[in-house]
């Protein structure tokens, strides 16, 4: 071959080799540099539809986002997941069995895409209507055999110094010497205070509270902040990282009303889920370069809507069933004046006011009065193996259509961010 050709040939090598790297750096090159990962609990399809219908049939703010899809739930030992072995999946990539948080089957811990994201330098927080070392947020900072070690698990989340943790109940933050649940001595938010978090027990001290690093643990009540307050609250302080945010908010308690099969309930905390989702994509639109998702970690009661124009009987709901049980009187001669300003019923039947006033538990009659006027159907009071949505908006939310396994999330987050690939 001539020298000549020996310099064409060359120089296609060169070319091909400068091109193949631009080509890897721009599949390597991270699409953006934060997420909101919003996890309604419990939340299936059915769920998000029966929040719009009851709501007057507008899109909700999370069905709005461009870009959908299914995910399918089942974790390694039970076609059923509960919240541990689907949060975990949800923060690691990793399948494991019921009960376990964030490690394998075998024990072994998992990374979970948090703790990735705070090693990449990039301000993380979680956020729950649940306590803290419920079942799904813990997934995202601690590990634990068992989802039942509520100790140790409060201890790791304290530890795992997360820059924001927002949540509900103090107990097993504080000794059991000053009304905690901790027989070790160890008082966490004293701890926490040390390591310079602020921290916040009302709504009115969230708002007023200082520094970056924020503890808040609330109770229920007035007094208690929405999950949009929280969330806004988080975005105030995490969004001064150049780096980039990681923020988990989780609505828990959706599942717990579609384990009553309260239909007033799973509205309502819908509803609030879905006003935290507005906010998140109002910040994510004013900043750019924020990828939003939203999720659930399973479906609860099996619900189905048999009738969706009866929904809109639902329209008129202030409070979950629980709580309308509560406004009844000794002998429940009140009825129909509870229903009417709660429940926005007006027209109940002699044989409607019979049943509840005759029932054994006054929560669980409201609830059925309500399934039975909405047209709805559950098929169970614990979790199903229903597929359940997410929505994205954002750089790389097309990669969140169609249809995926919990374990792809964390995945393609991780690839989203430019911090991929997760680890095995």
């Amino acid at each position: 071959m001539s020298t000549a050709h020996h310099k064409r040939a060359l120089c296609l090598i060169l070319t091909s080799l400068v091109l193949l790297g631009f080509a890897v750096c721009a599949r390597a090159a991270p699409l953006a540099d934060s997420v909101i990962l919003l996890i309604g609990d419990g939340m299936g399809s059915a769920q998000v539809r029966l929040a719009r219908e009851a709501a007057g049939g507008a899109p909700l703010a999370m069905e709005r986002m461009p870009y959908s899809g299914l995910i399918t739930t089942h974790s390694a030992d039970r076609p059923v997941t509960d919240s541990a072995a689907a949060g975990t999946a949800l923060a690691t990539g990793h399948k494991t069995n019921n009960g376990m948080i964030s490690v394998a089957p075998d024990e072994r811990v998992l990374r979970t895409i948090l703790e990735l994201c705070r090693d990449r330098g990039k301000s993380t927080g979680i956020i729950t209507t649940d306590a803290l070392h419920g079942a799904t947020p813990a997934s995202f900072a601690a590990h634990a055999p068992s989802r039942g070690m509520r100790s140790e698990i409060a201890l790791q989340l304290a530890e795992s110094r997360v820059p924001v943790m927002l949540g509900f109940w103090k107990g097993w933050f504080l000794p059991d010497s000053e009304g905690g649940e901790r027989a070790d001595g160890k008082h966490l938010i004293a701890d926490l205070r040390r390591a310079g978090y602020g921290a916040a027990f009302t709504k009115e001290e969230l708002s007023n509270v200082t520094g970056q690093r924020l503890l808040g643990l609330f109770d229920d009540g007035p007094e208690a902040p929405t999950l949009a307050d929280m969330t806004l609250a988080a975005l105030g302080r995490l969004r001064t990282d150049r780096d980039g945010l990681f923020l988990i908010v989780e609505a828990a308690r959706i599942d717990w009303k579609c384990h009553h099969n309260d239909p007033a309930g799973a509205v309502l905390d819908t509803w609030e889920f879905d006003r935290a989702v507005a906010a998140a994509l109002d910040y994510a639109r004013g900043r750019g370069r924020t990828l939003v998702l939203v999720t659930a970690d399973h479906e609860t009661g099996g619900l189905s809507i048999e009738e969706p124009g009866r929904v809109k009987a639902l329209a008129g709901i202030k409070a979950p069933a629980a709580d309308i049980a509560e406004k009844l009187n000794a002998d429940r001669s009140n009825v129909a004046e509870v229903l009417a300003e709660y429940a926005g019923v007006h027209d109940l039947t002699p044989d409607e006011i019979a049943a509840v006033k005759g029932a054994e538990h006054a929560a669980d009659a409201v609830s059925m009065l309500l399934n039975q006027r909405a047209g709805l159907f559950w098929s169970t009071k614990g979790h199903s193996d229903t597929r359940v949505p997410v929505f994205a908006y954002g750089p790389g939310a097309e990669r969140f259509a169609g249809e995926m396994d919990n374990t792809d999330i964390p995945k393609r987050i991780a690839e989203v961010l430019g911090i991929g690939p997760f680890p095995r």
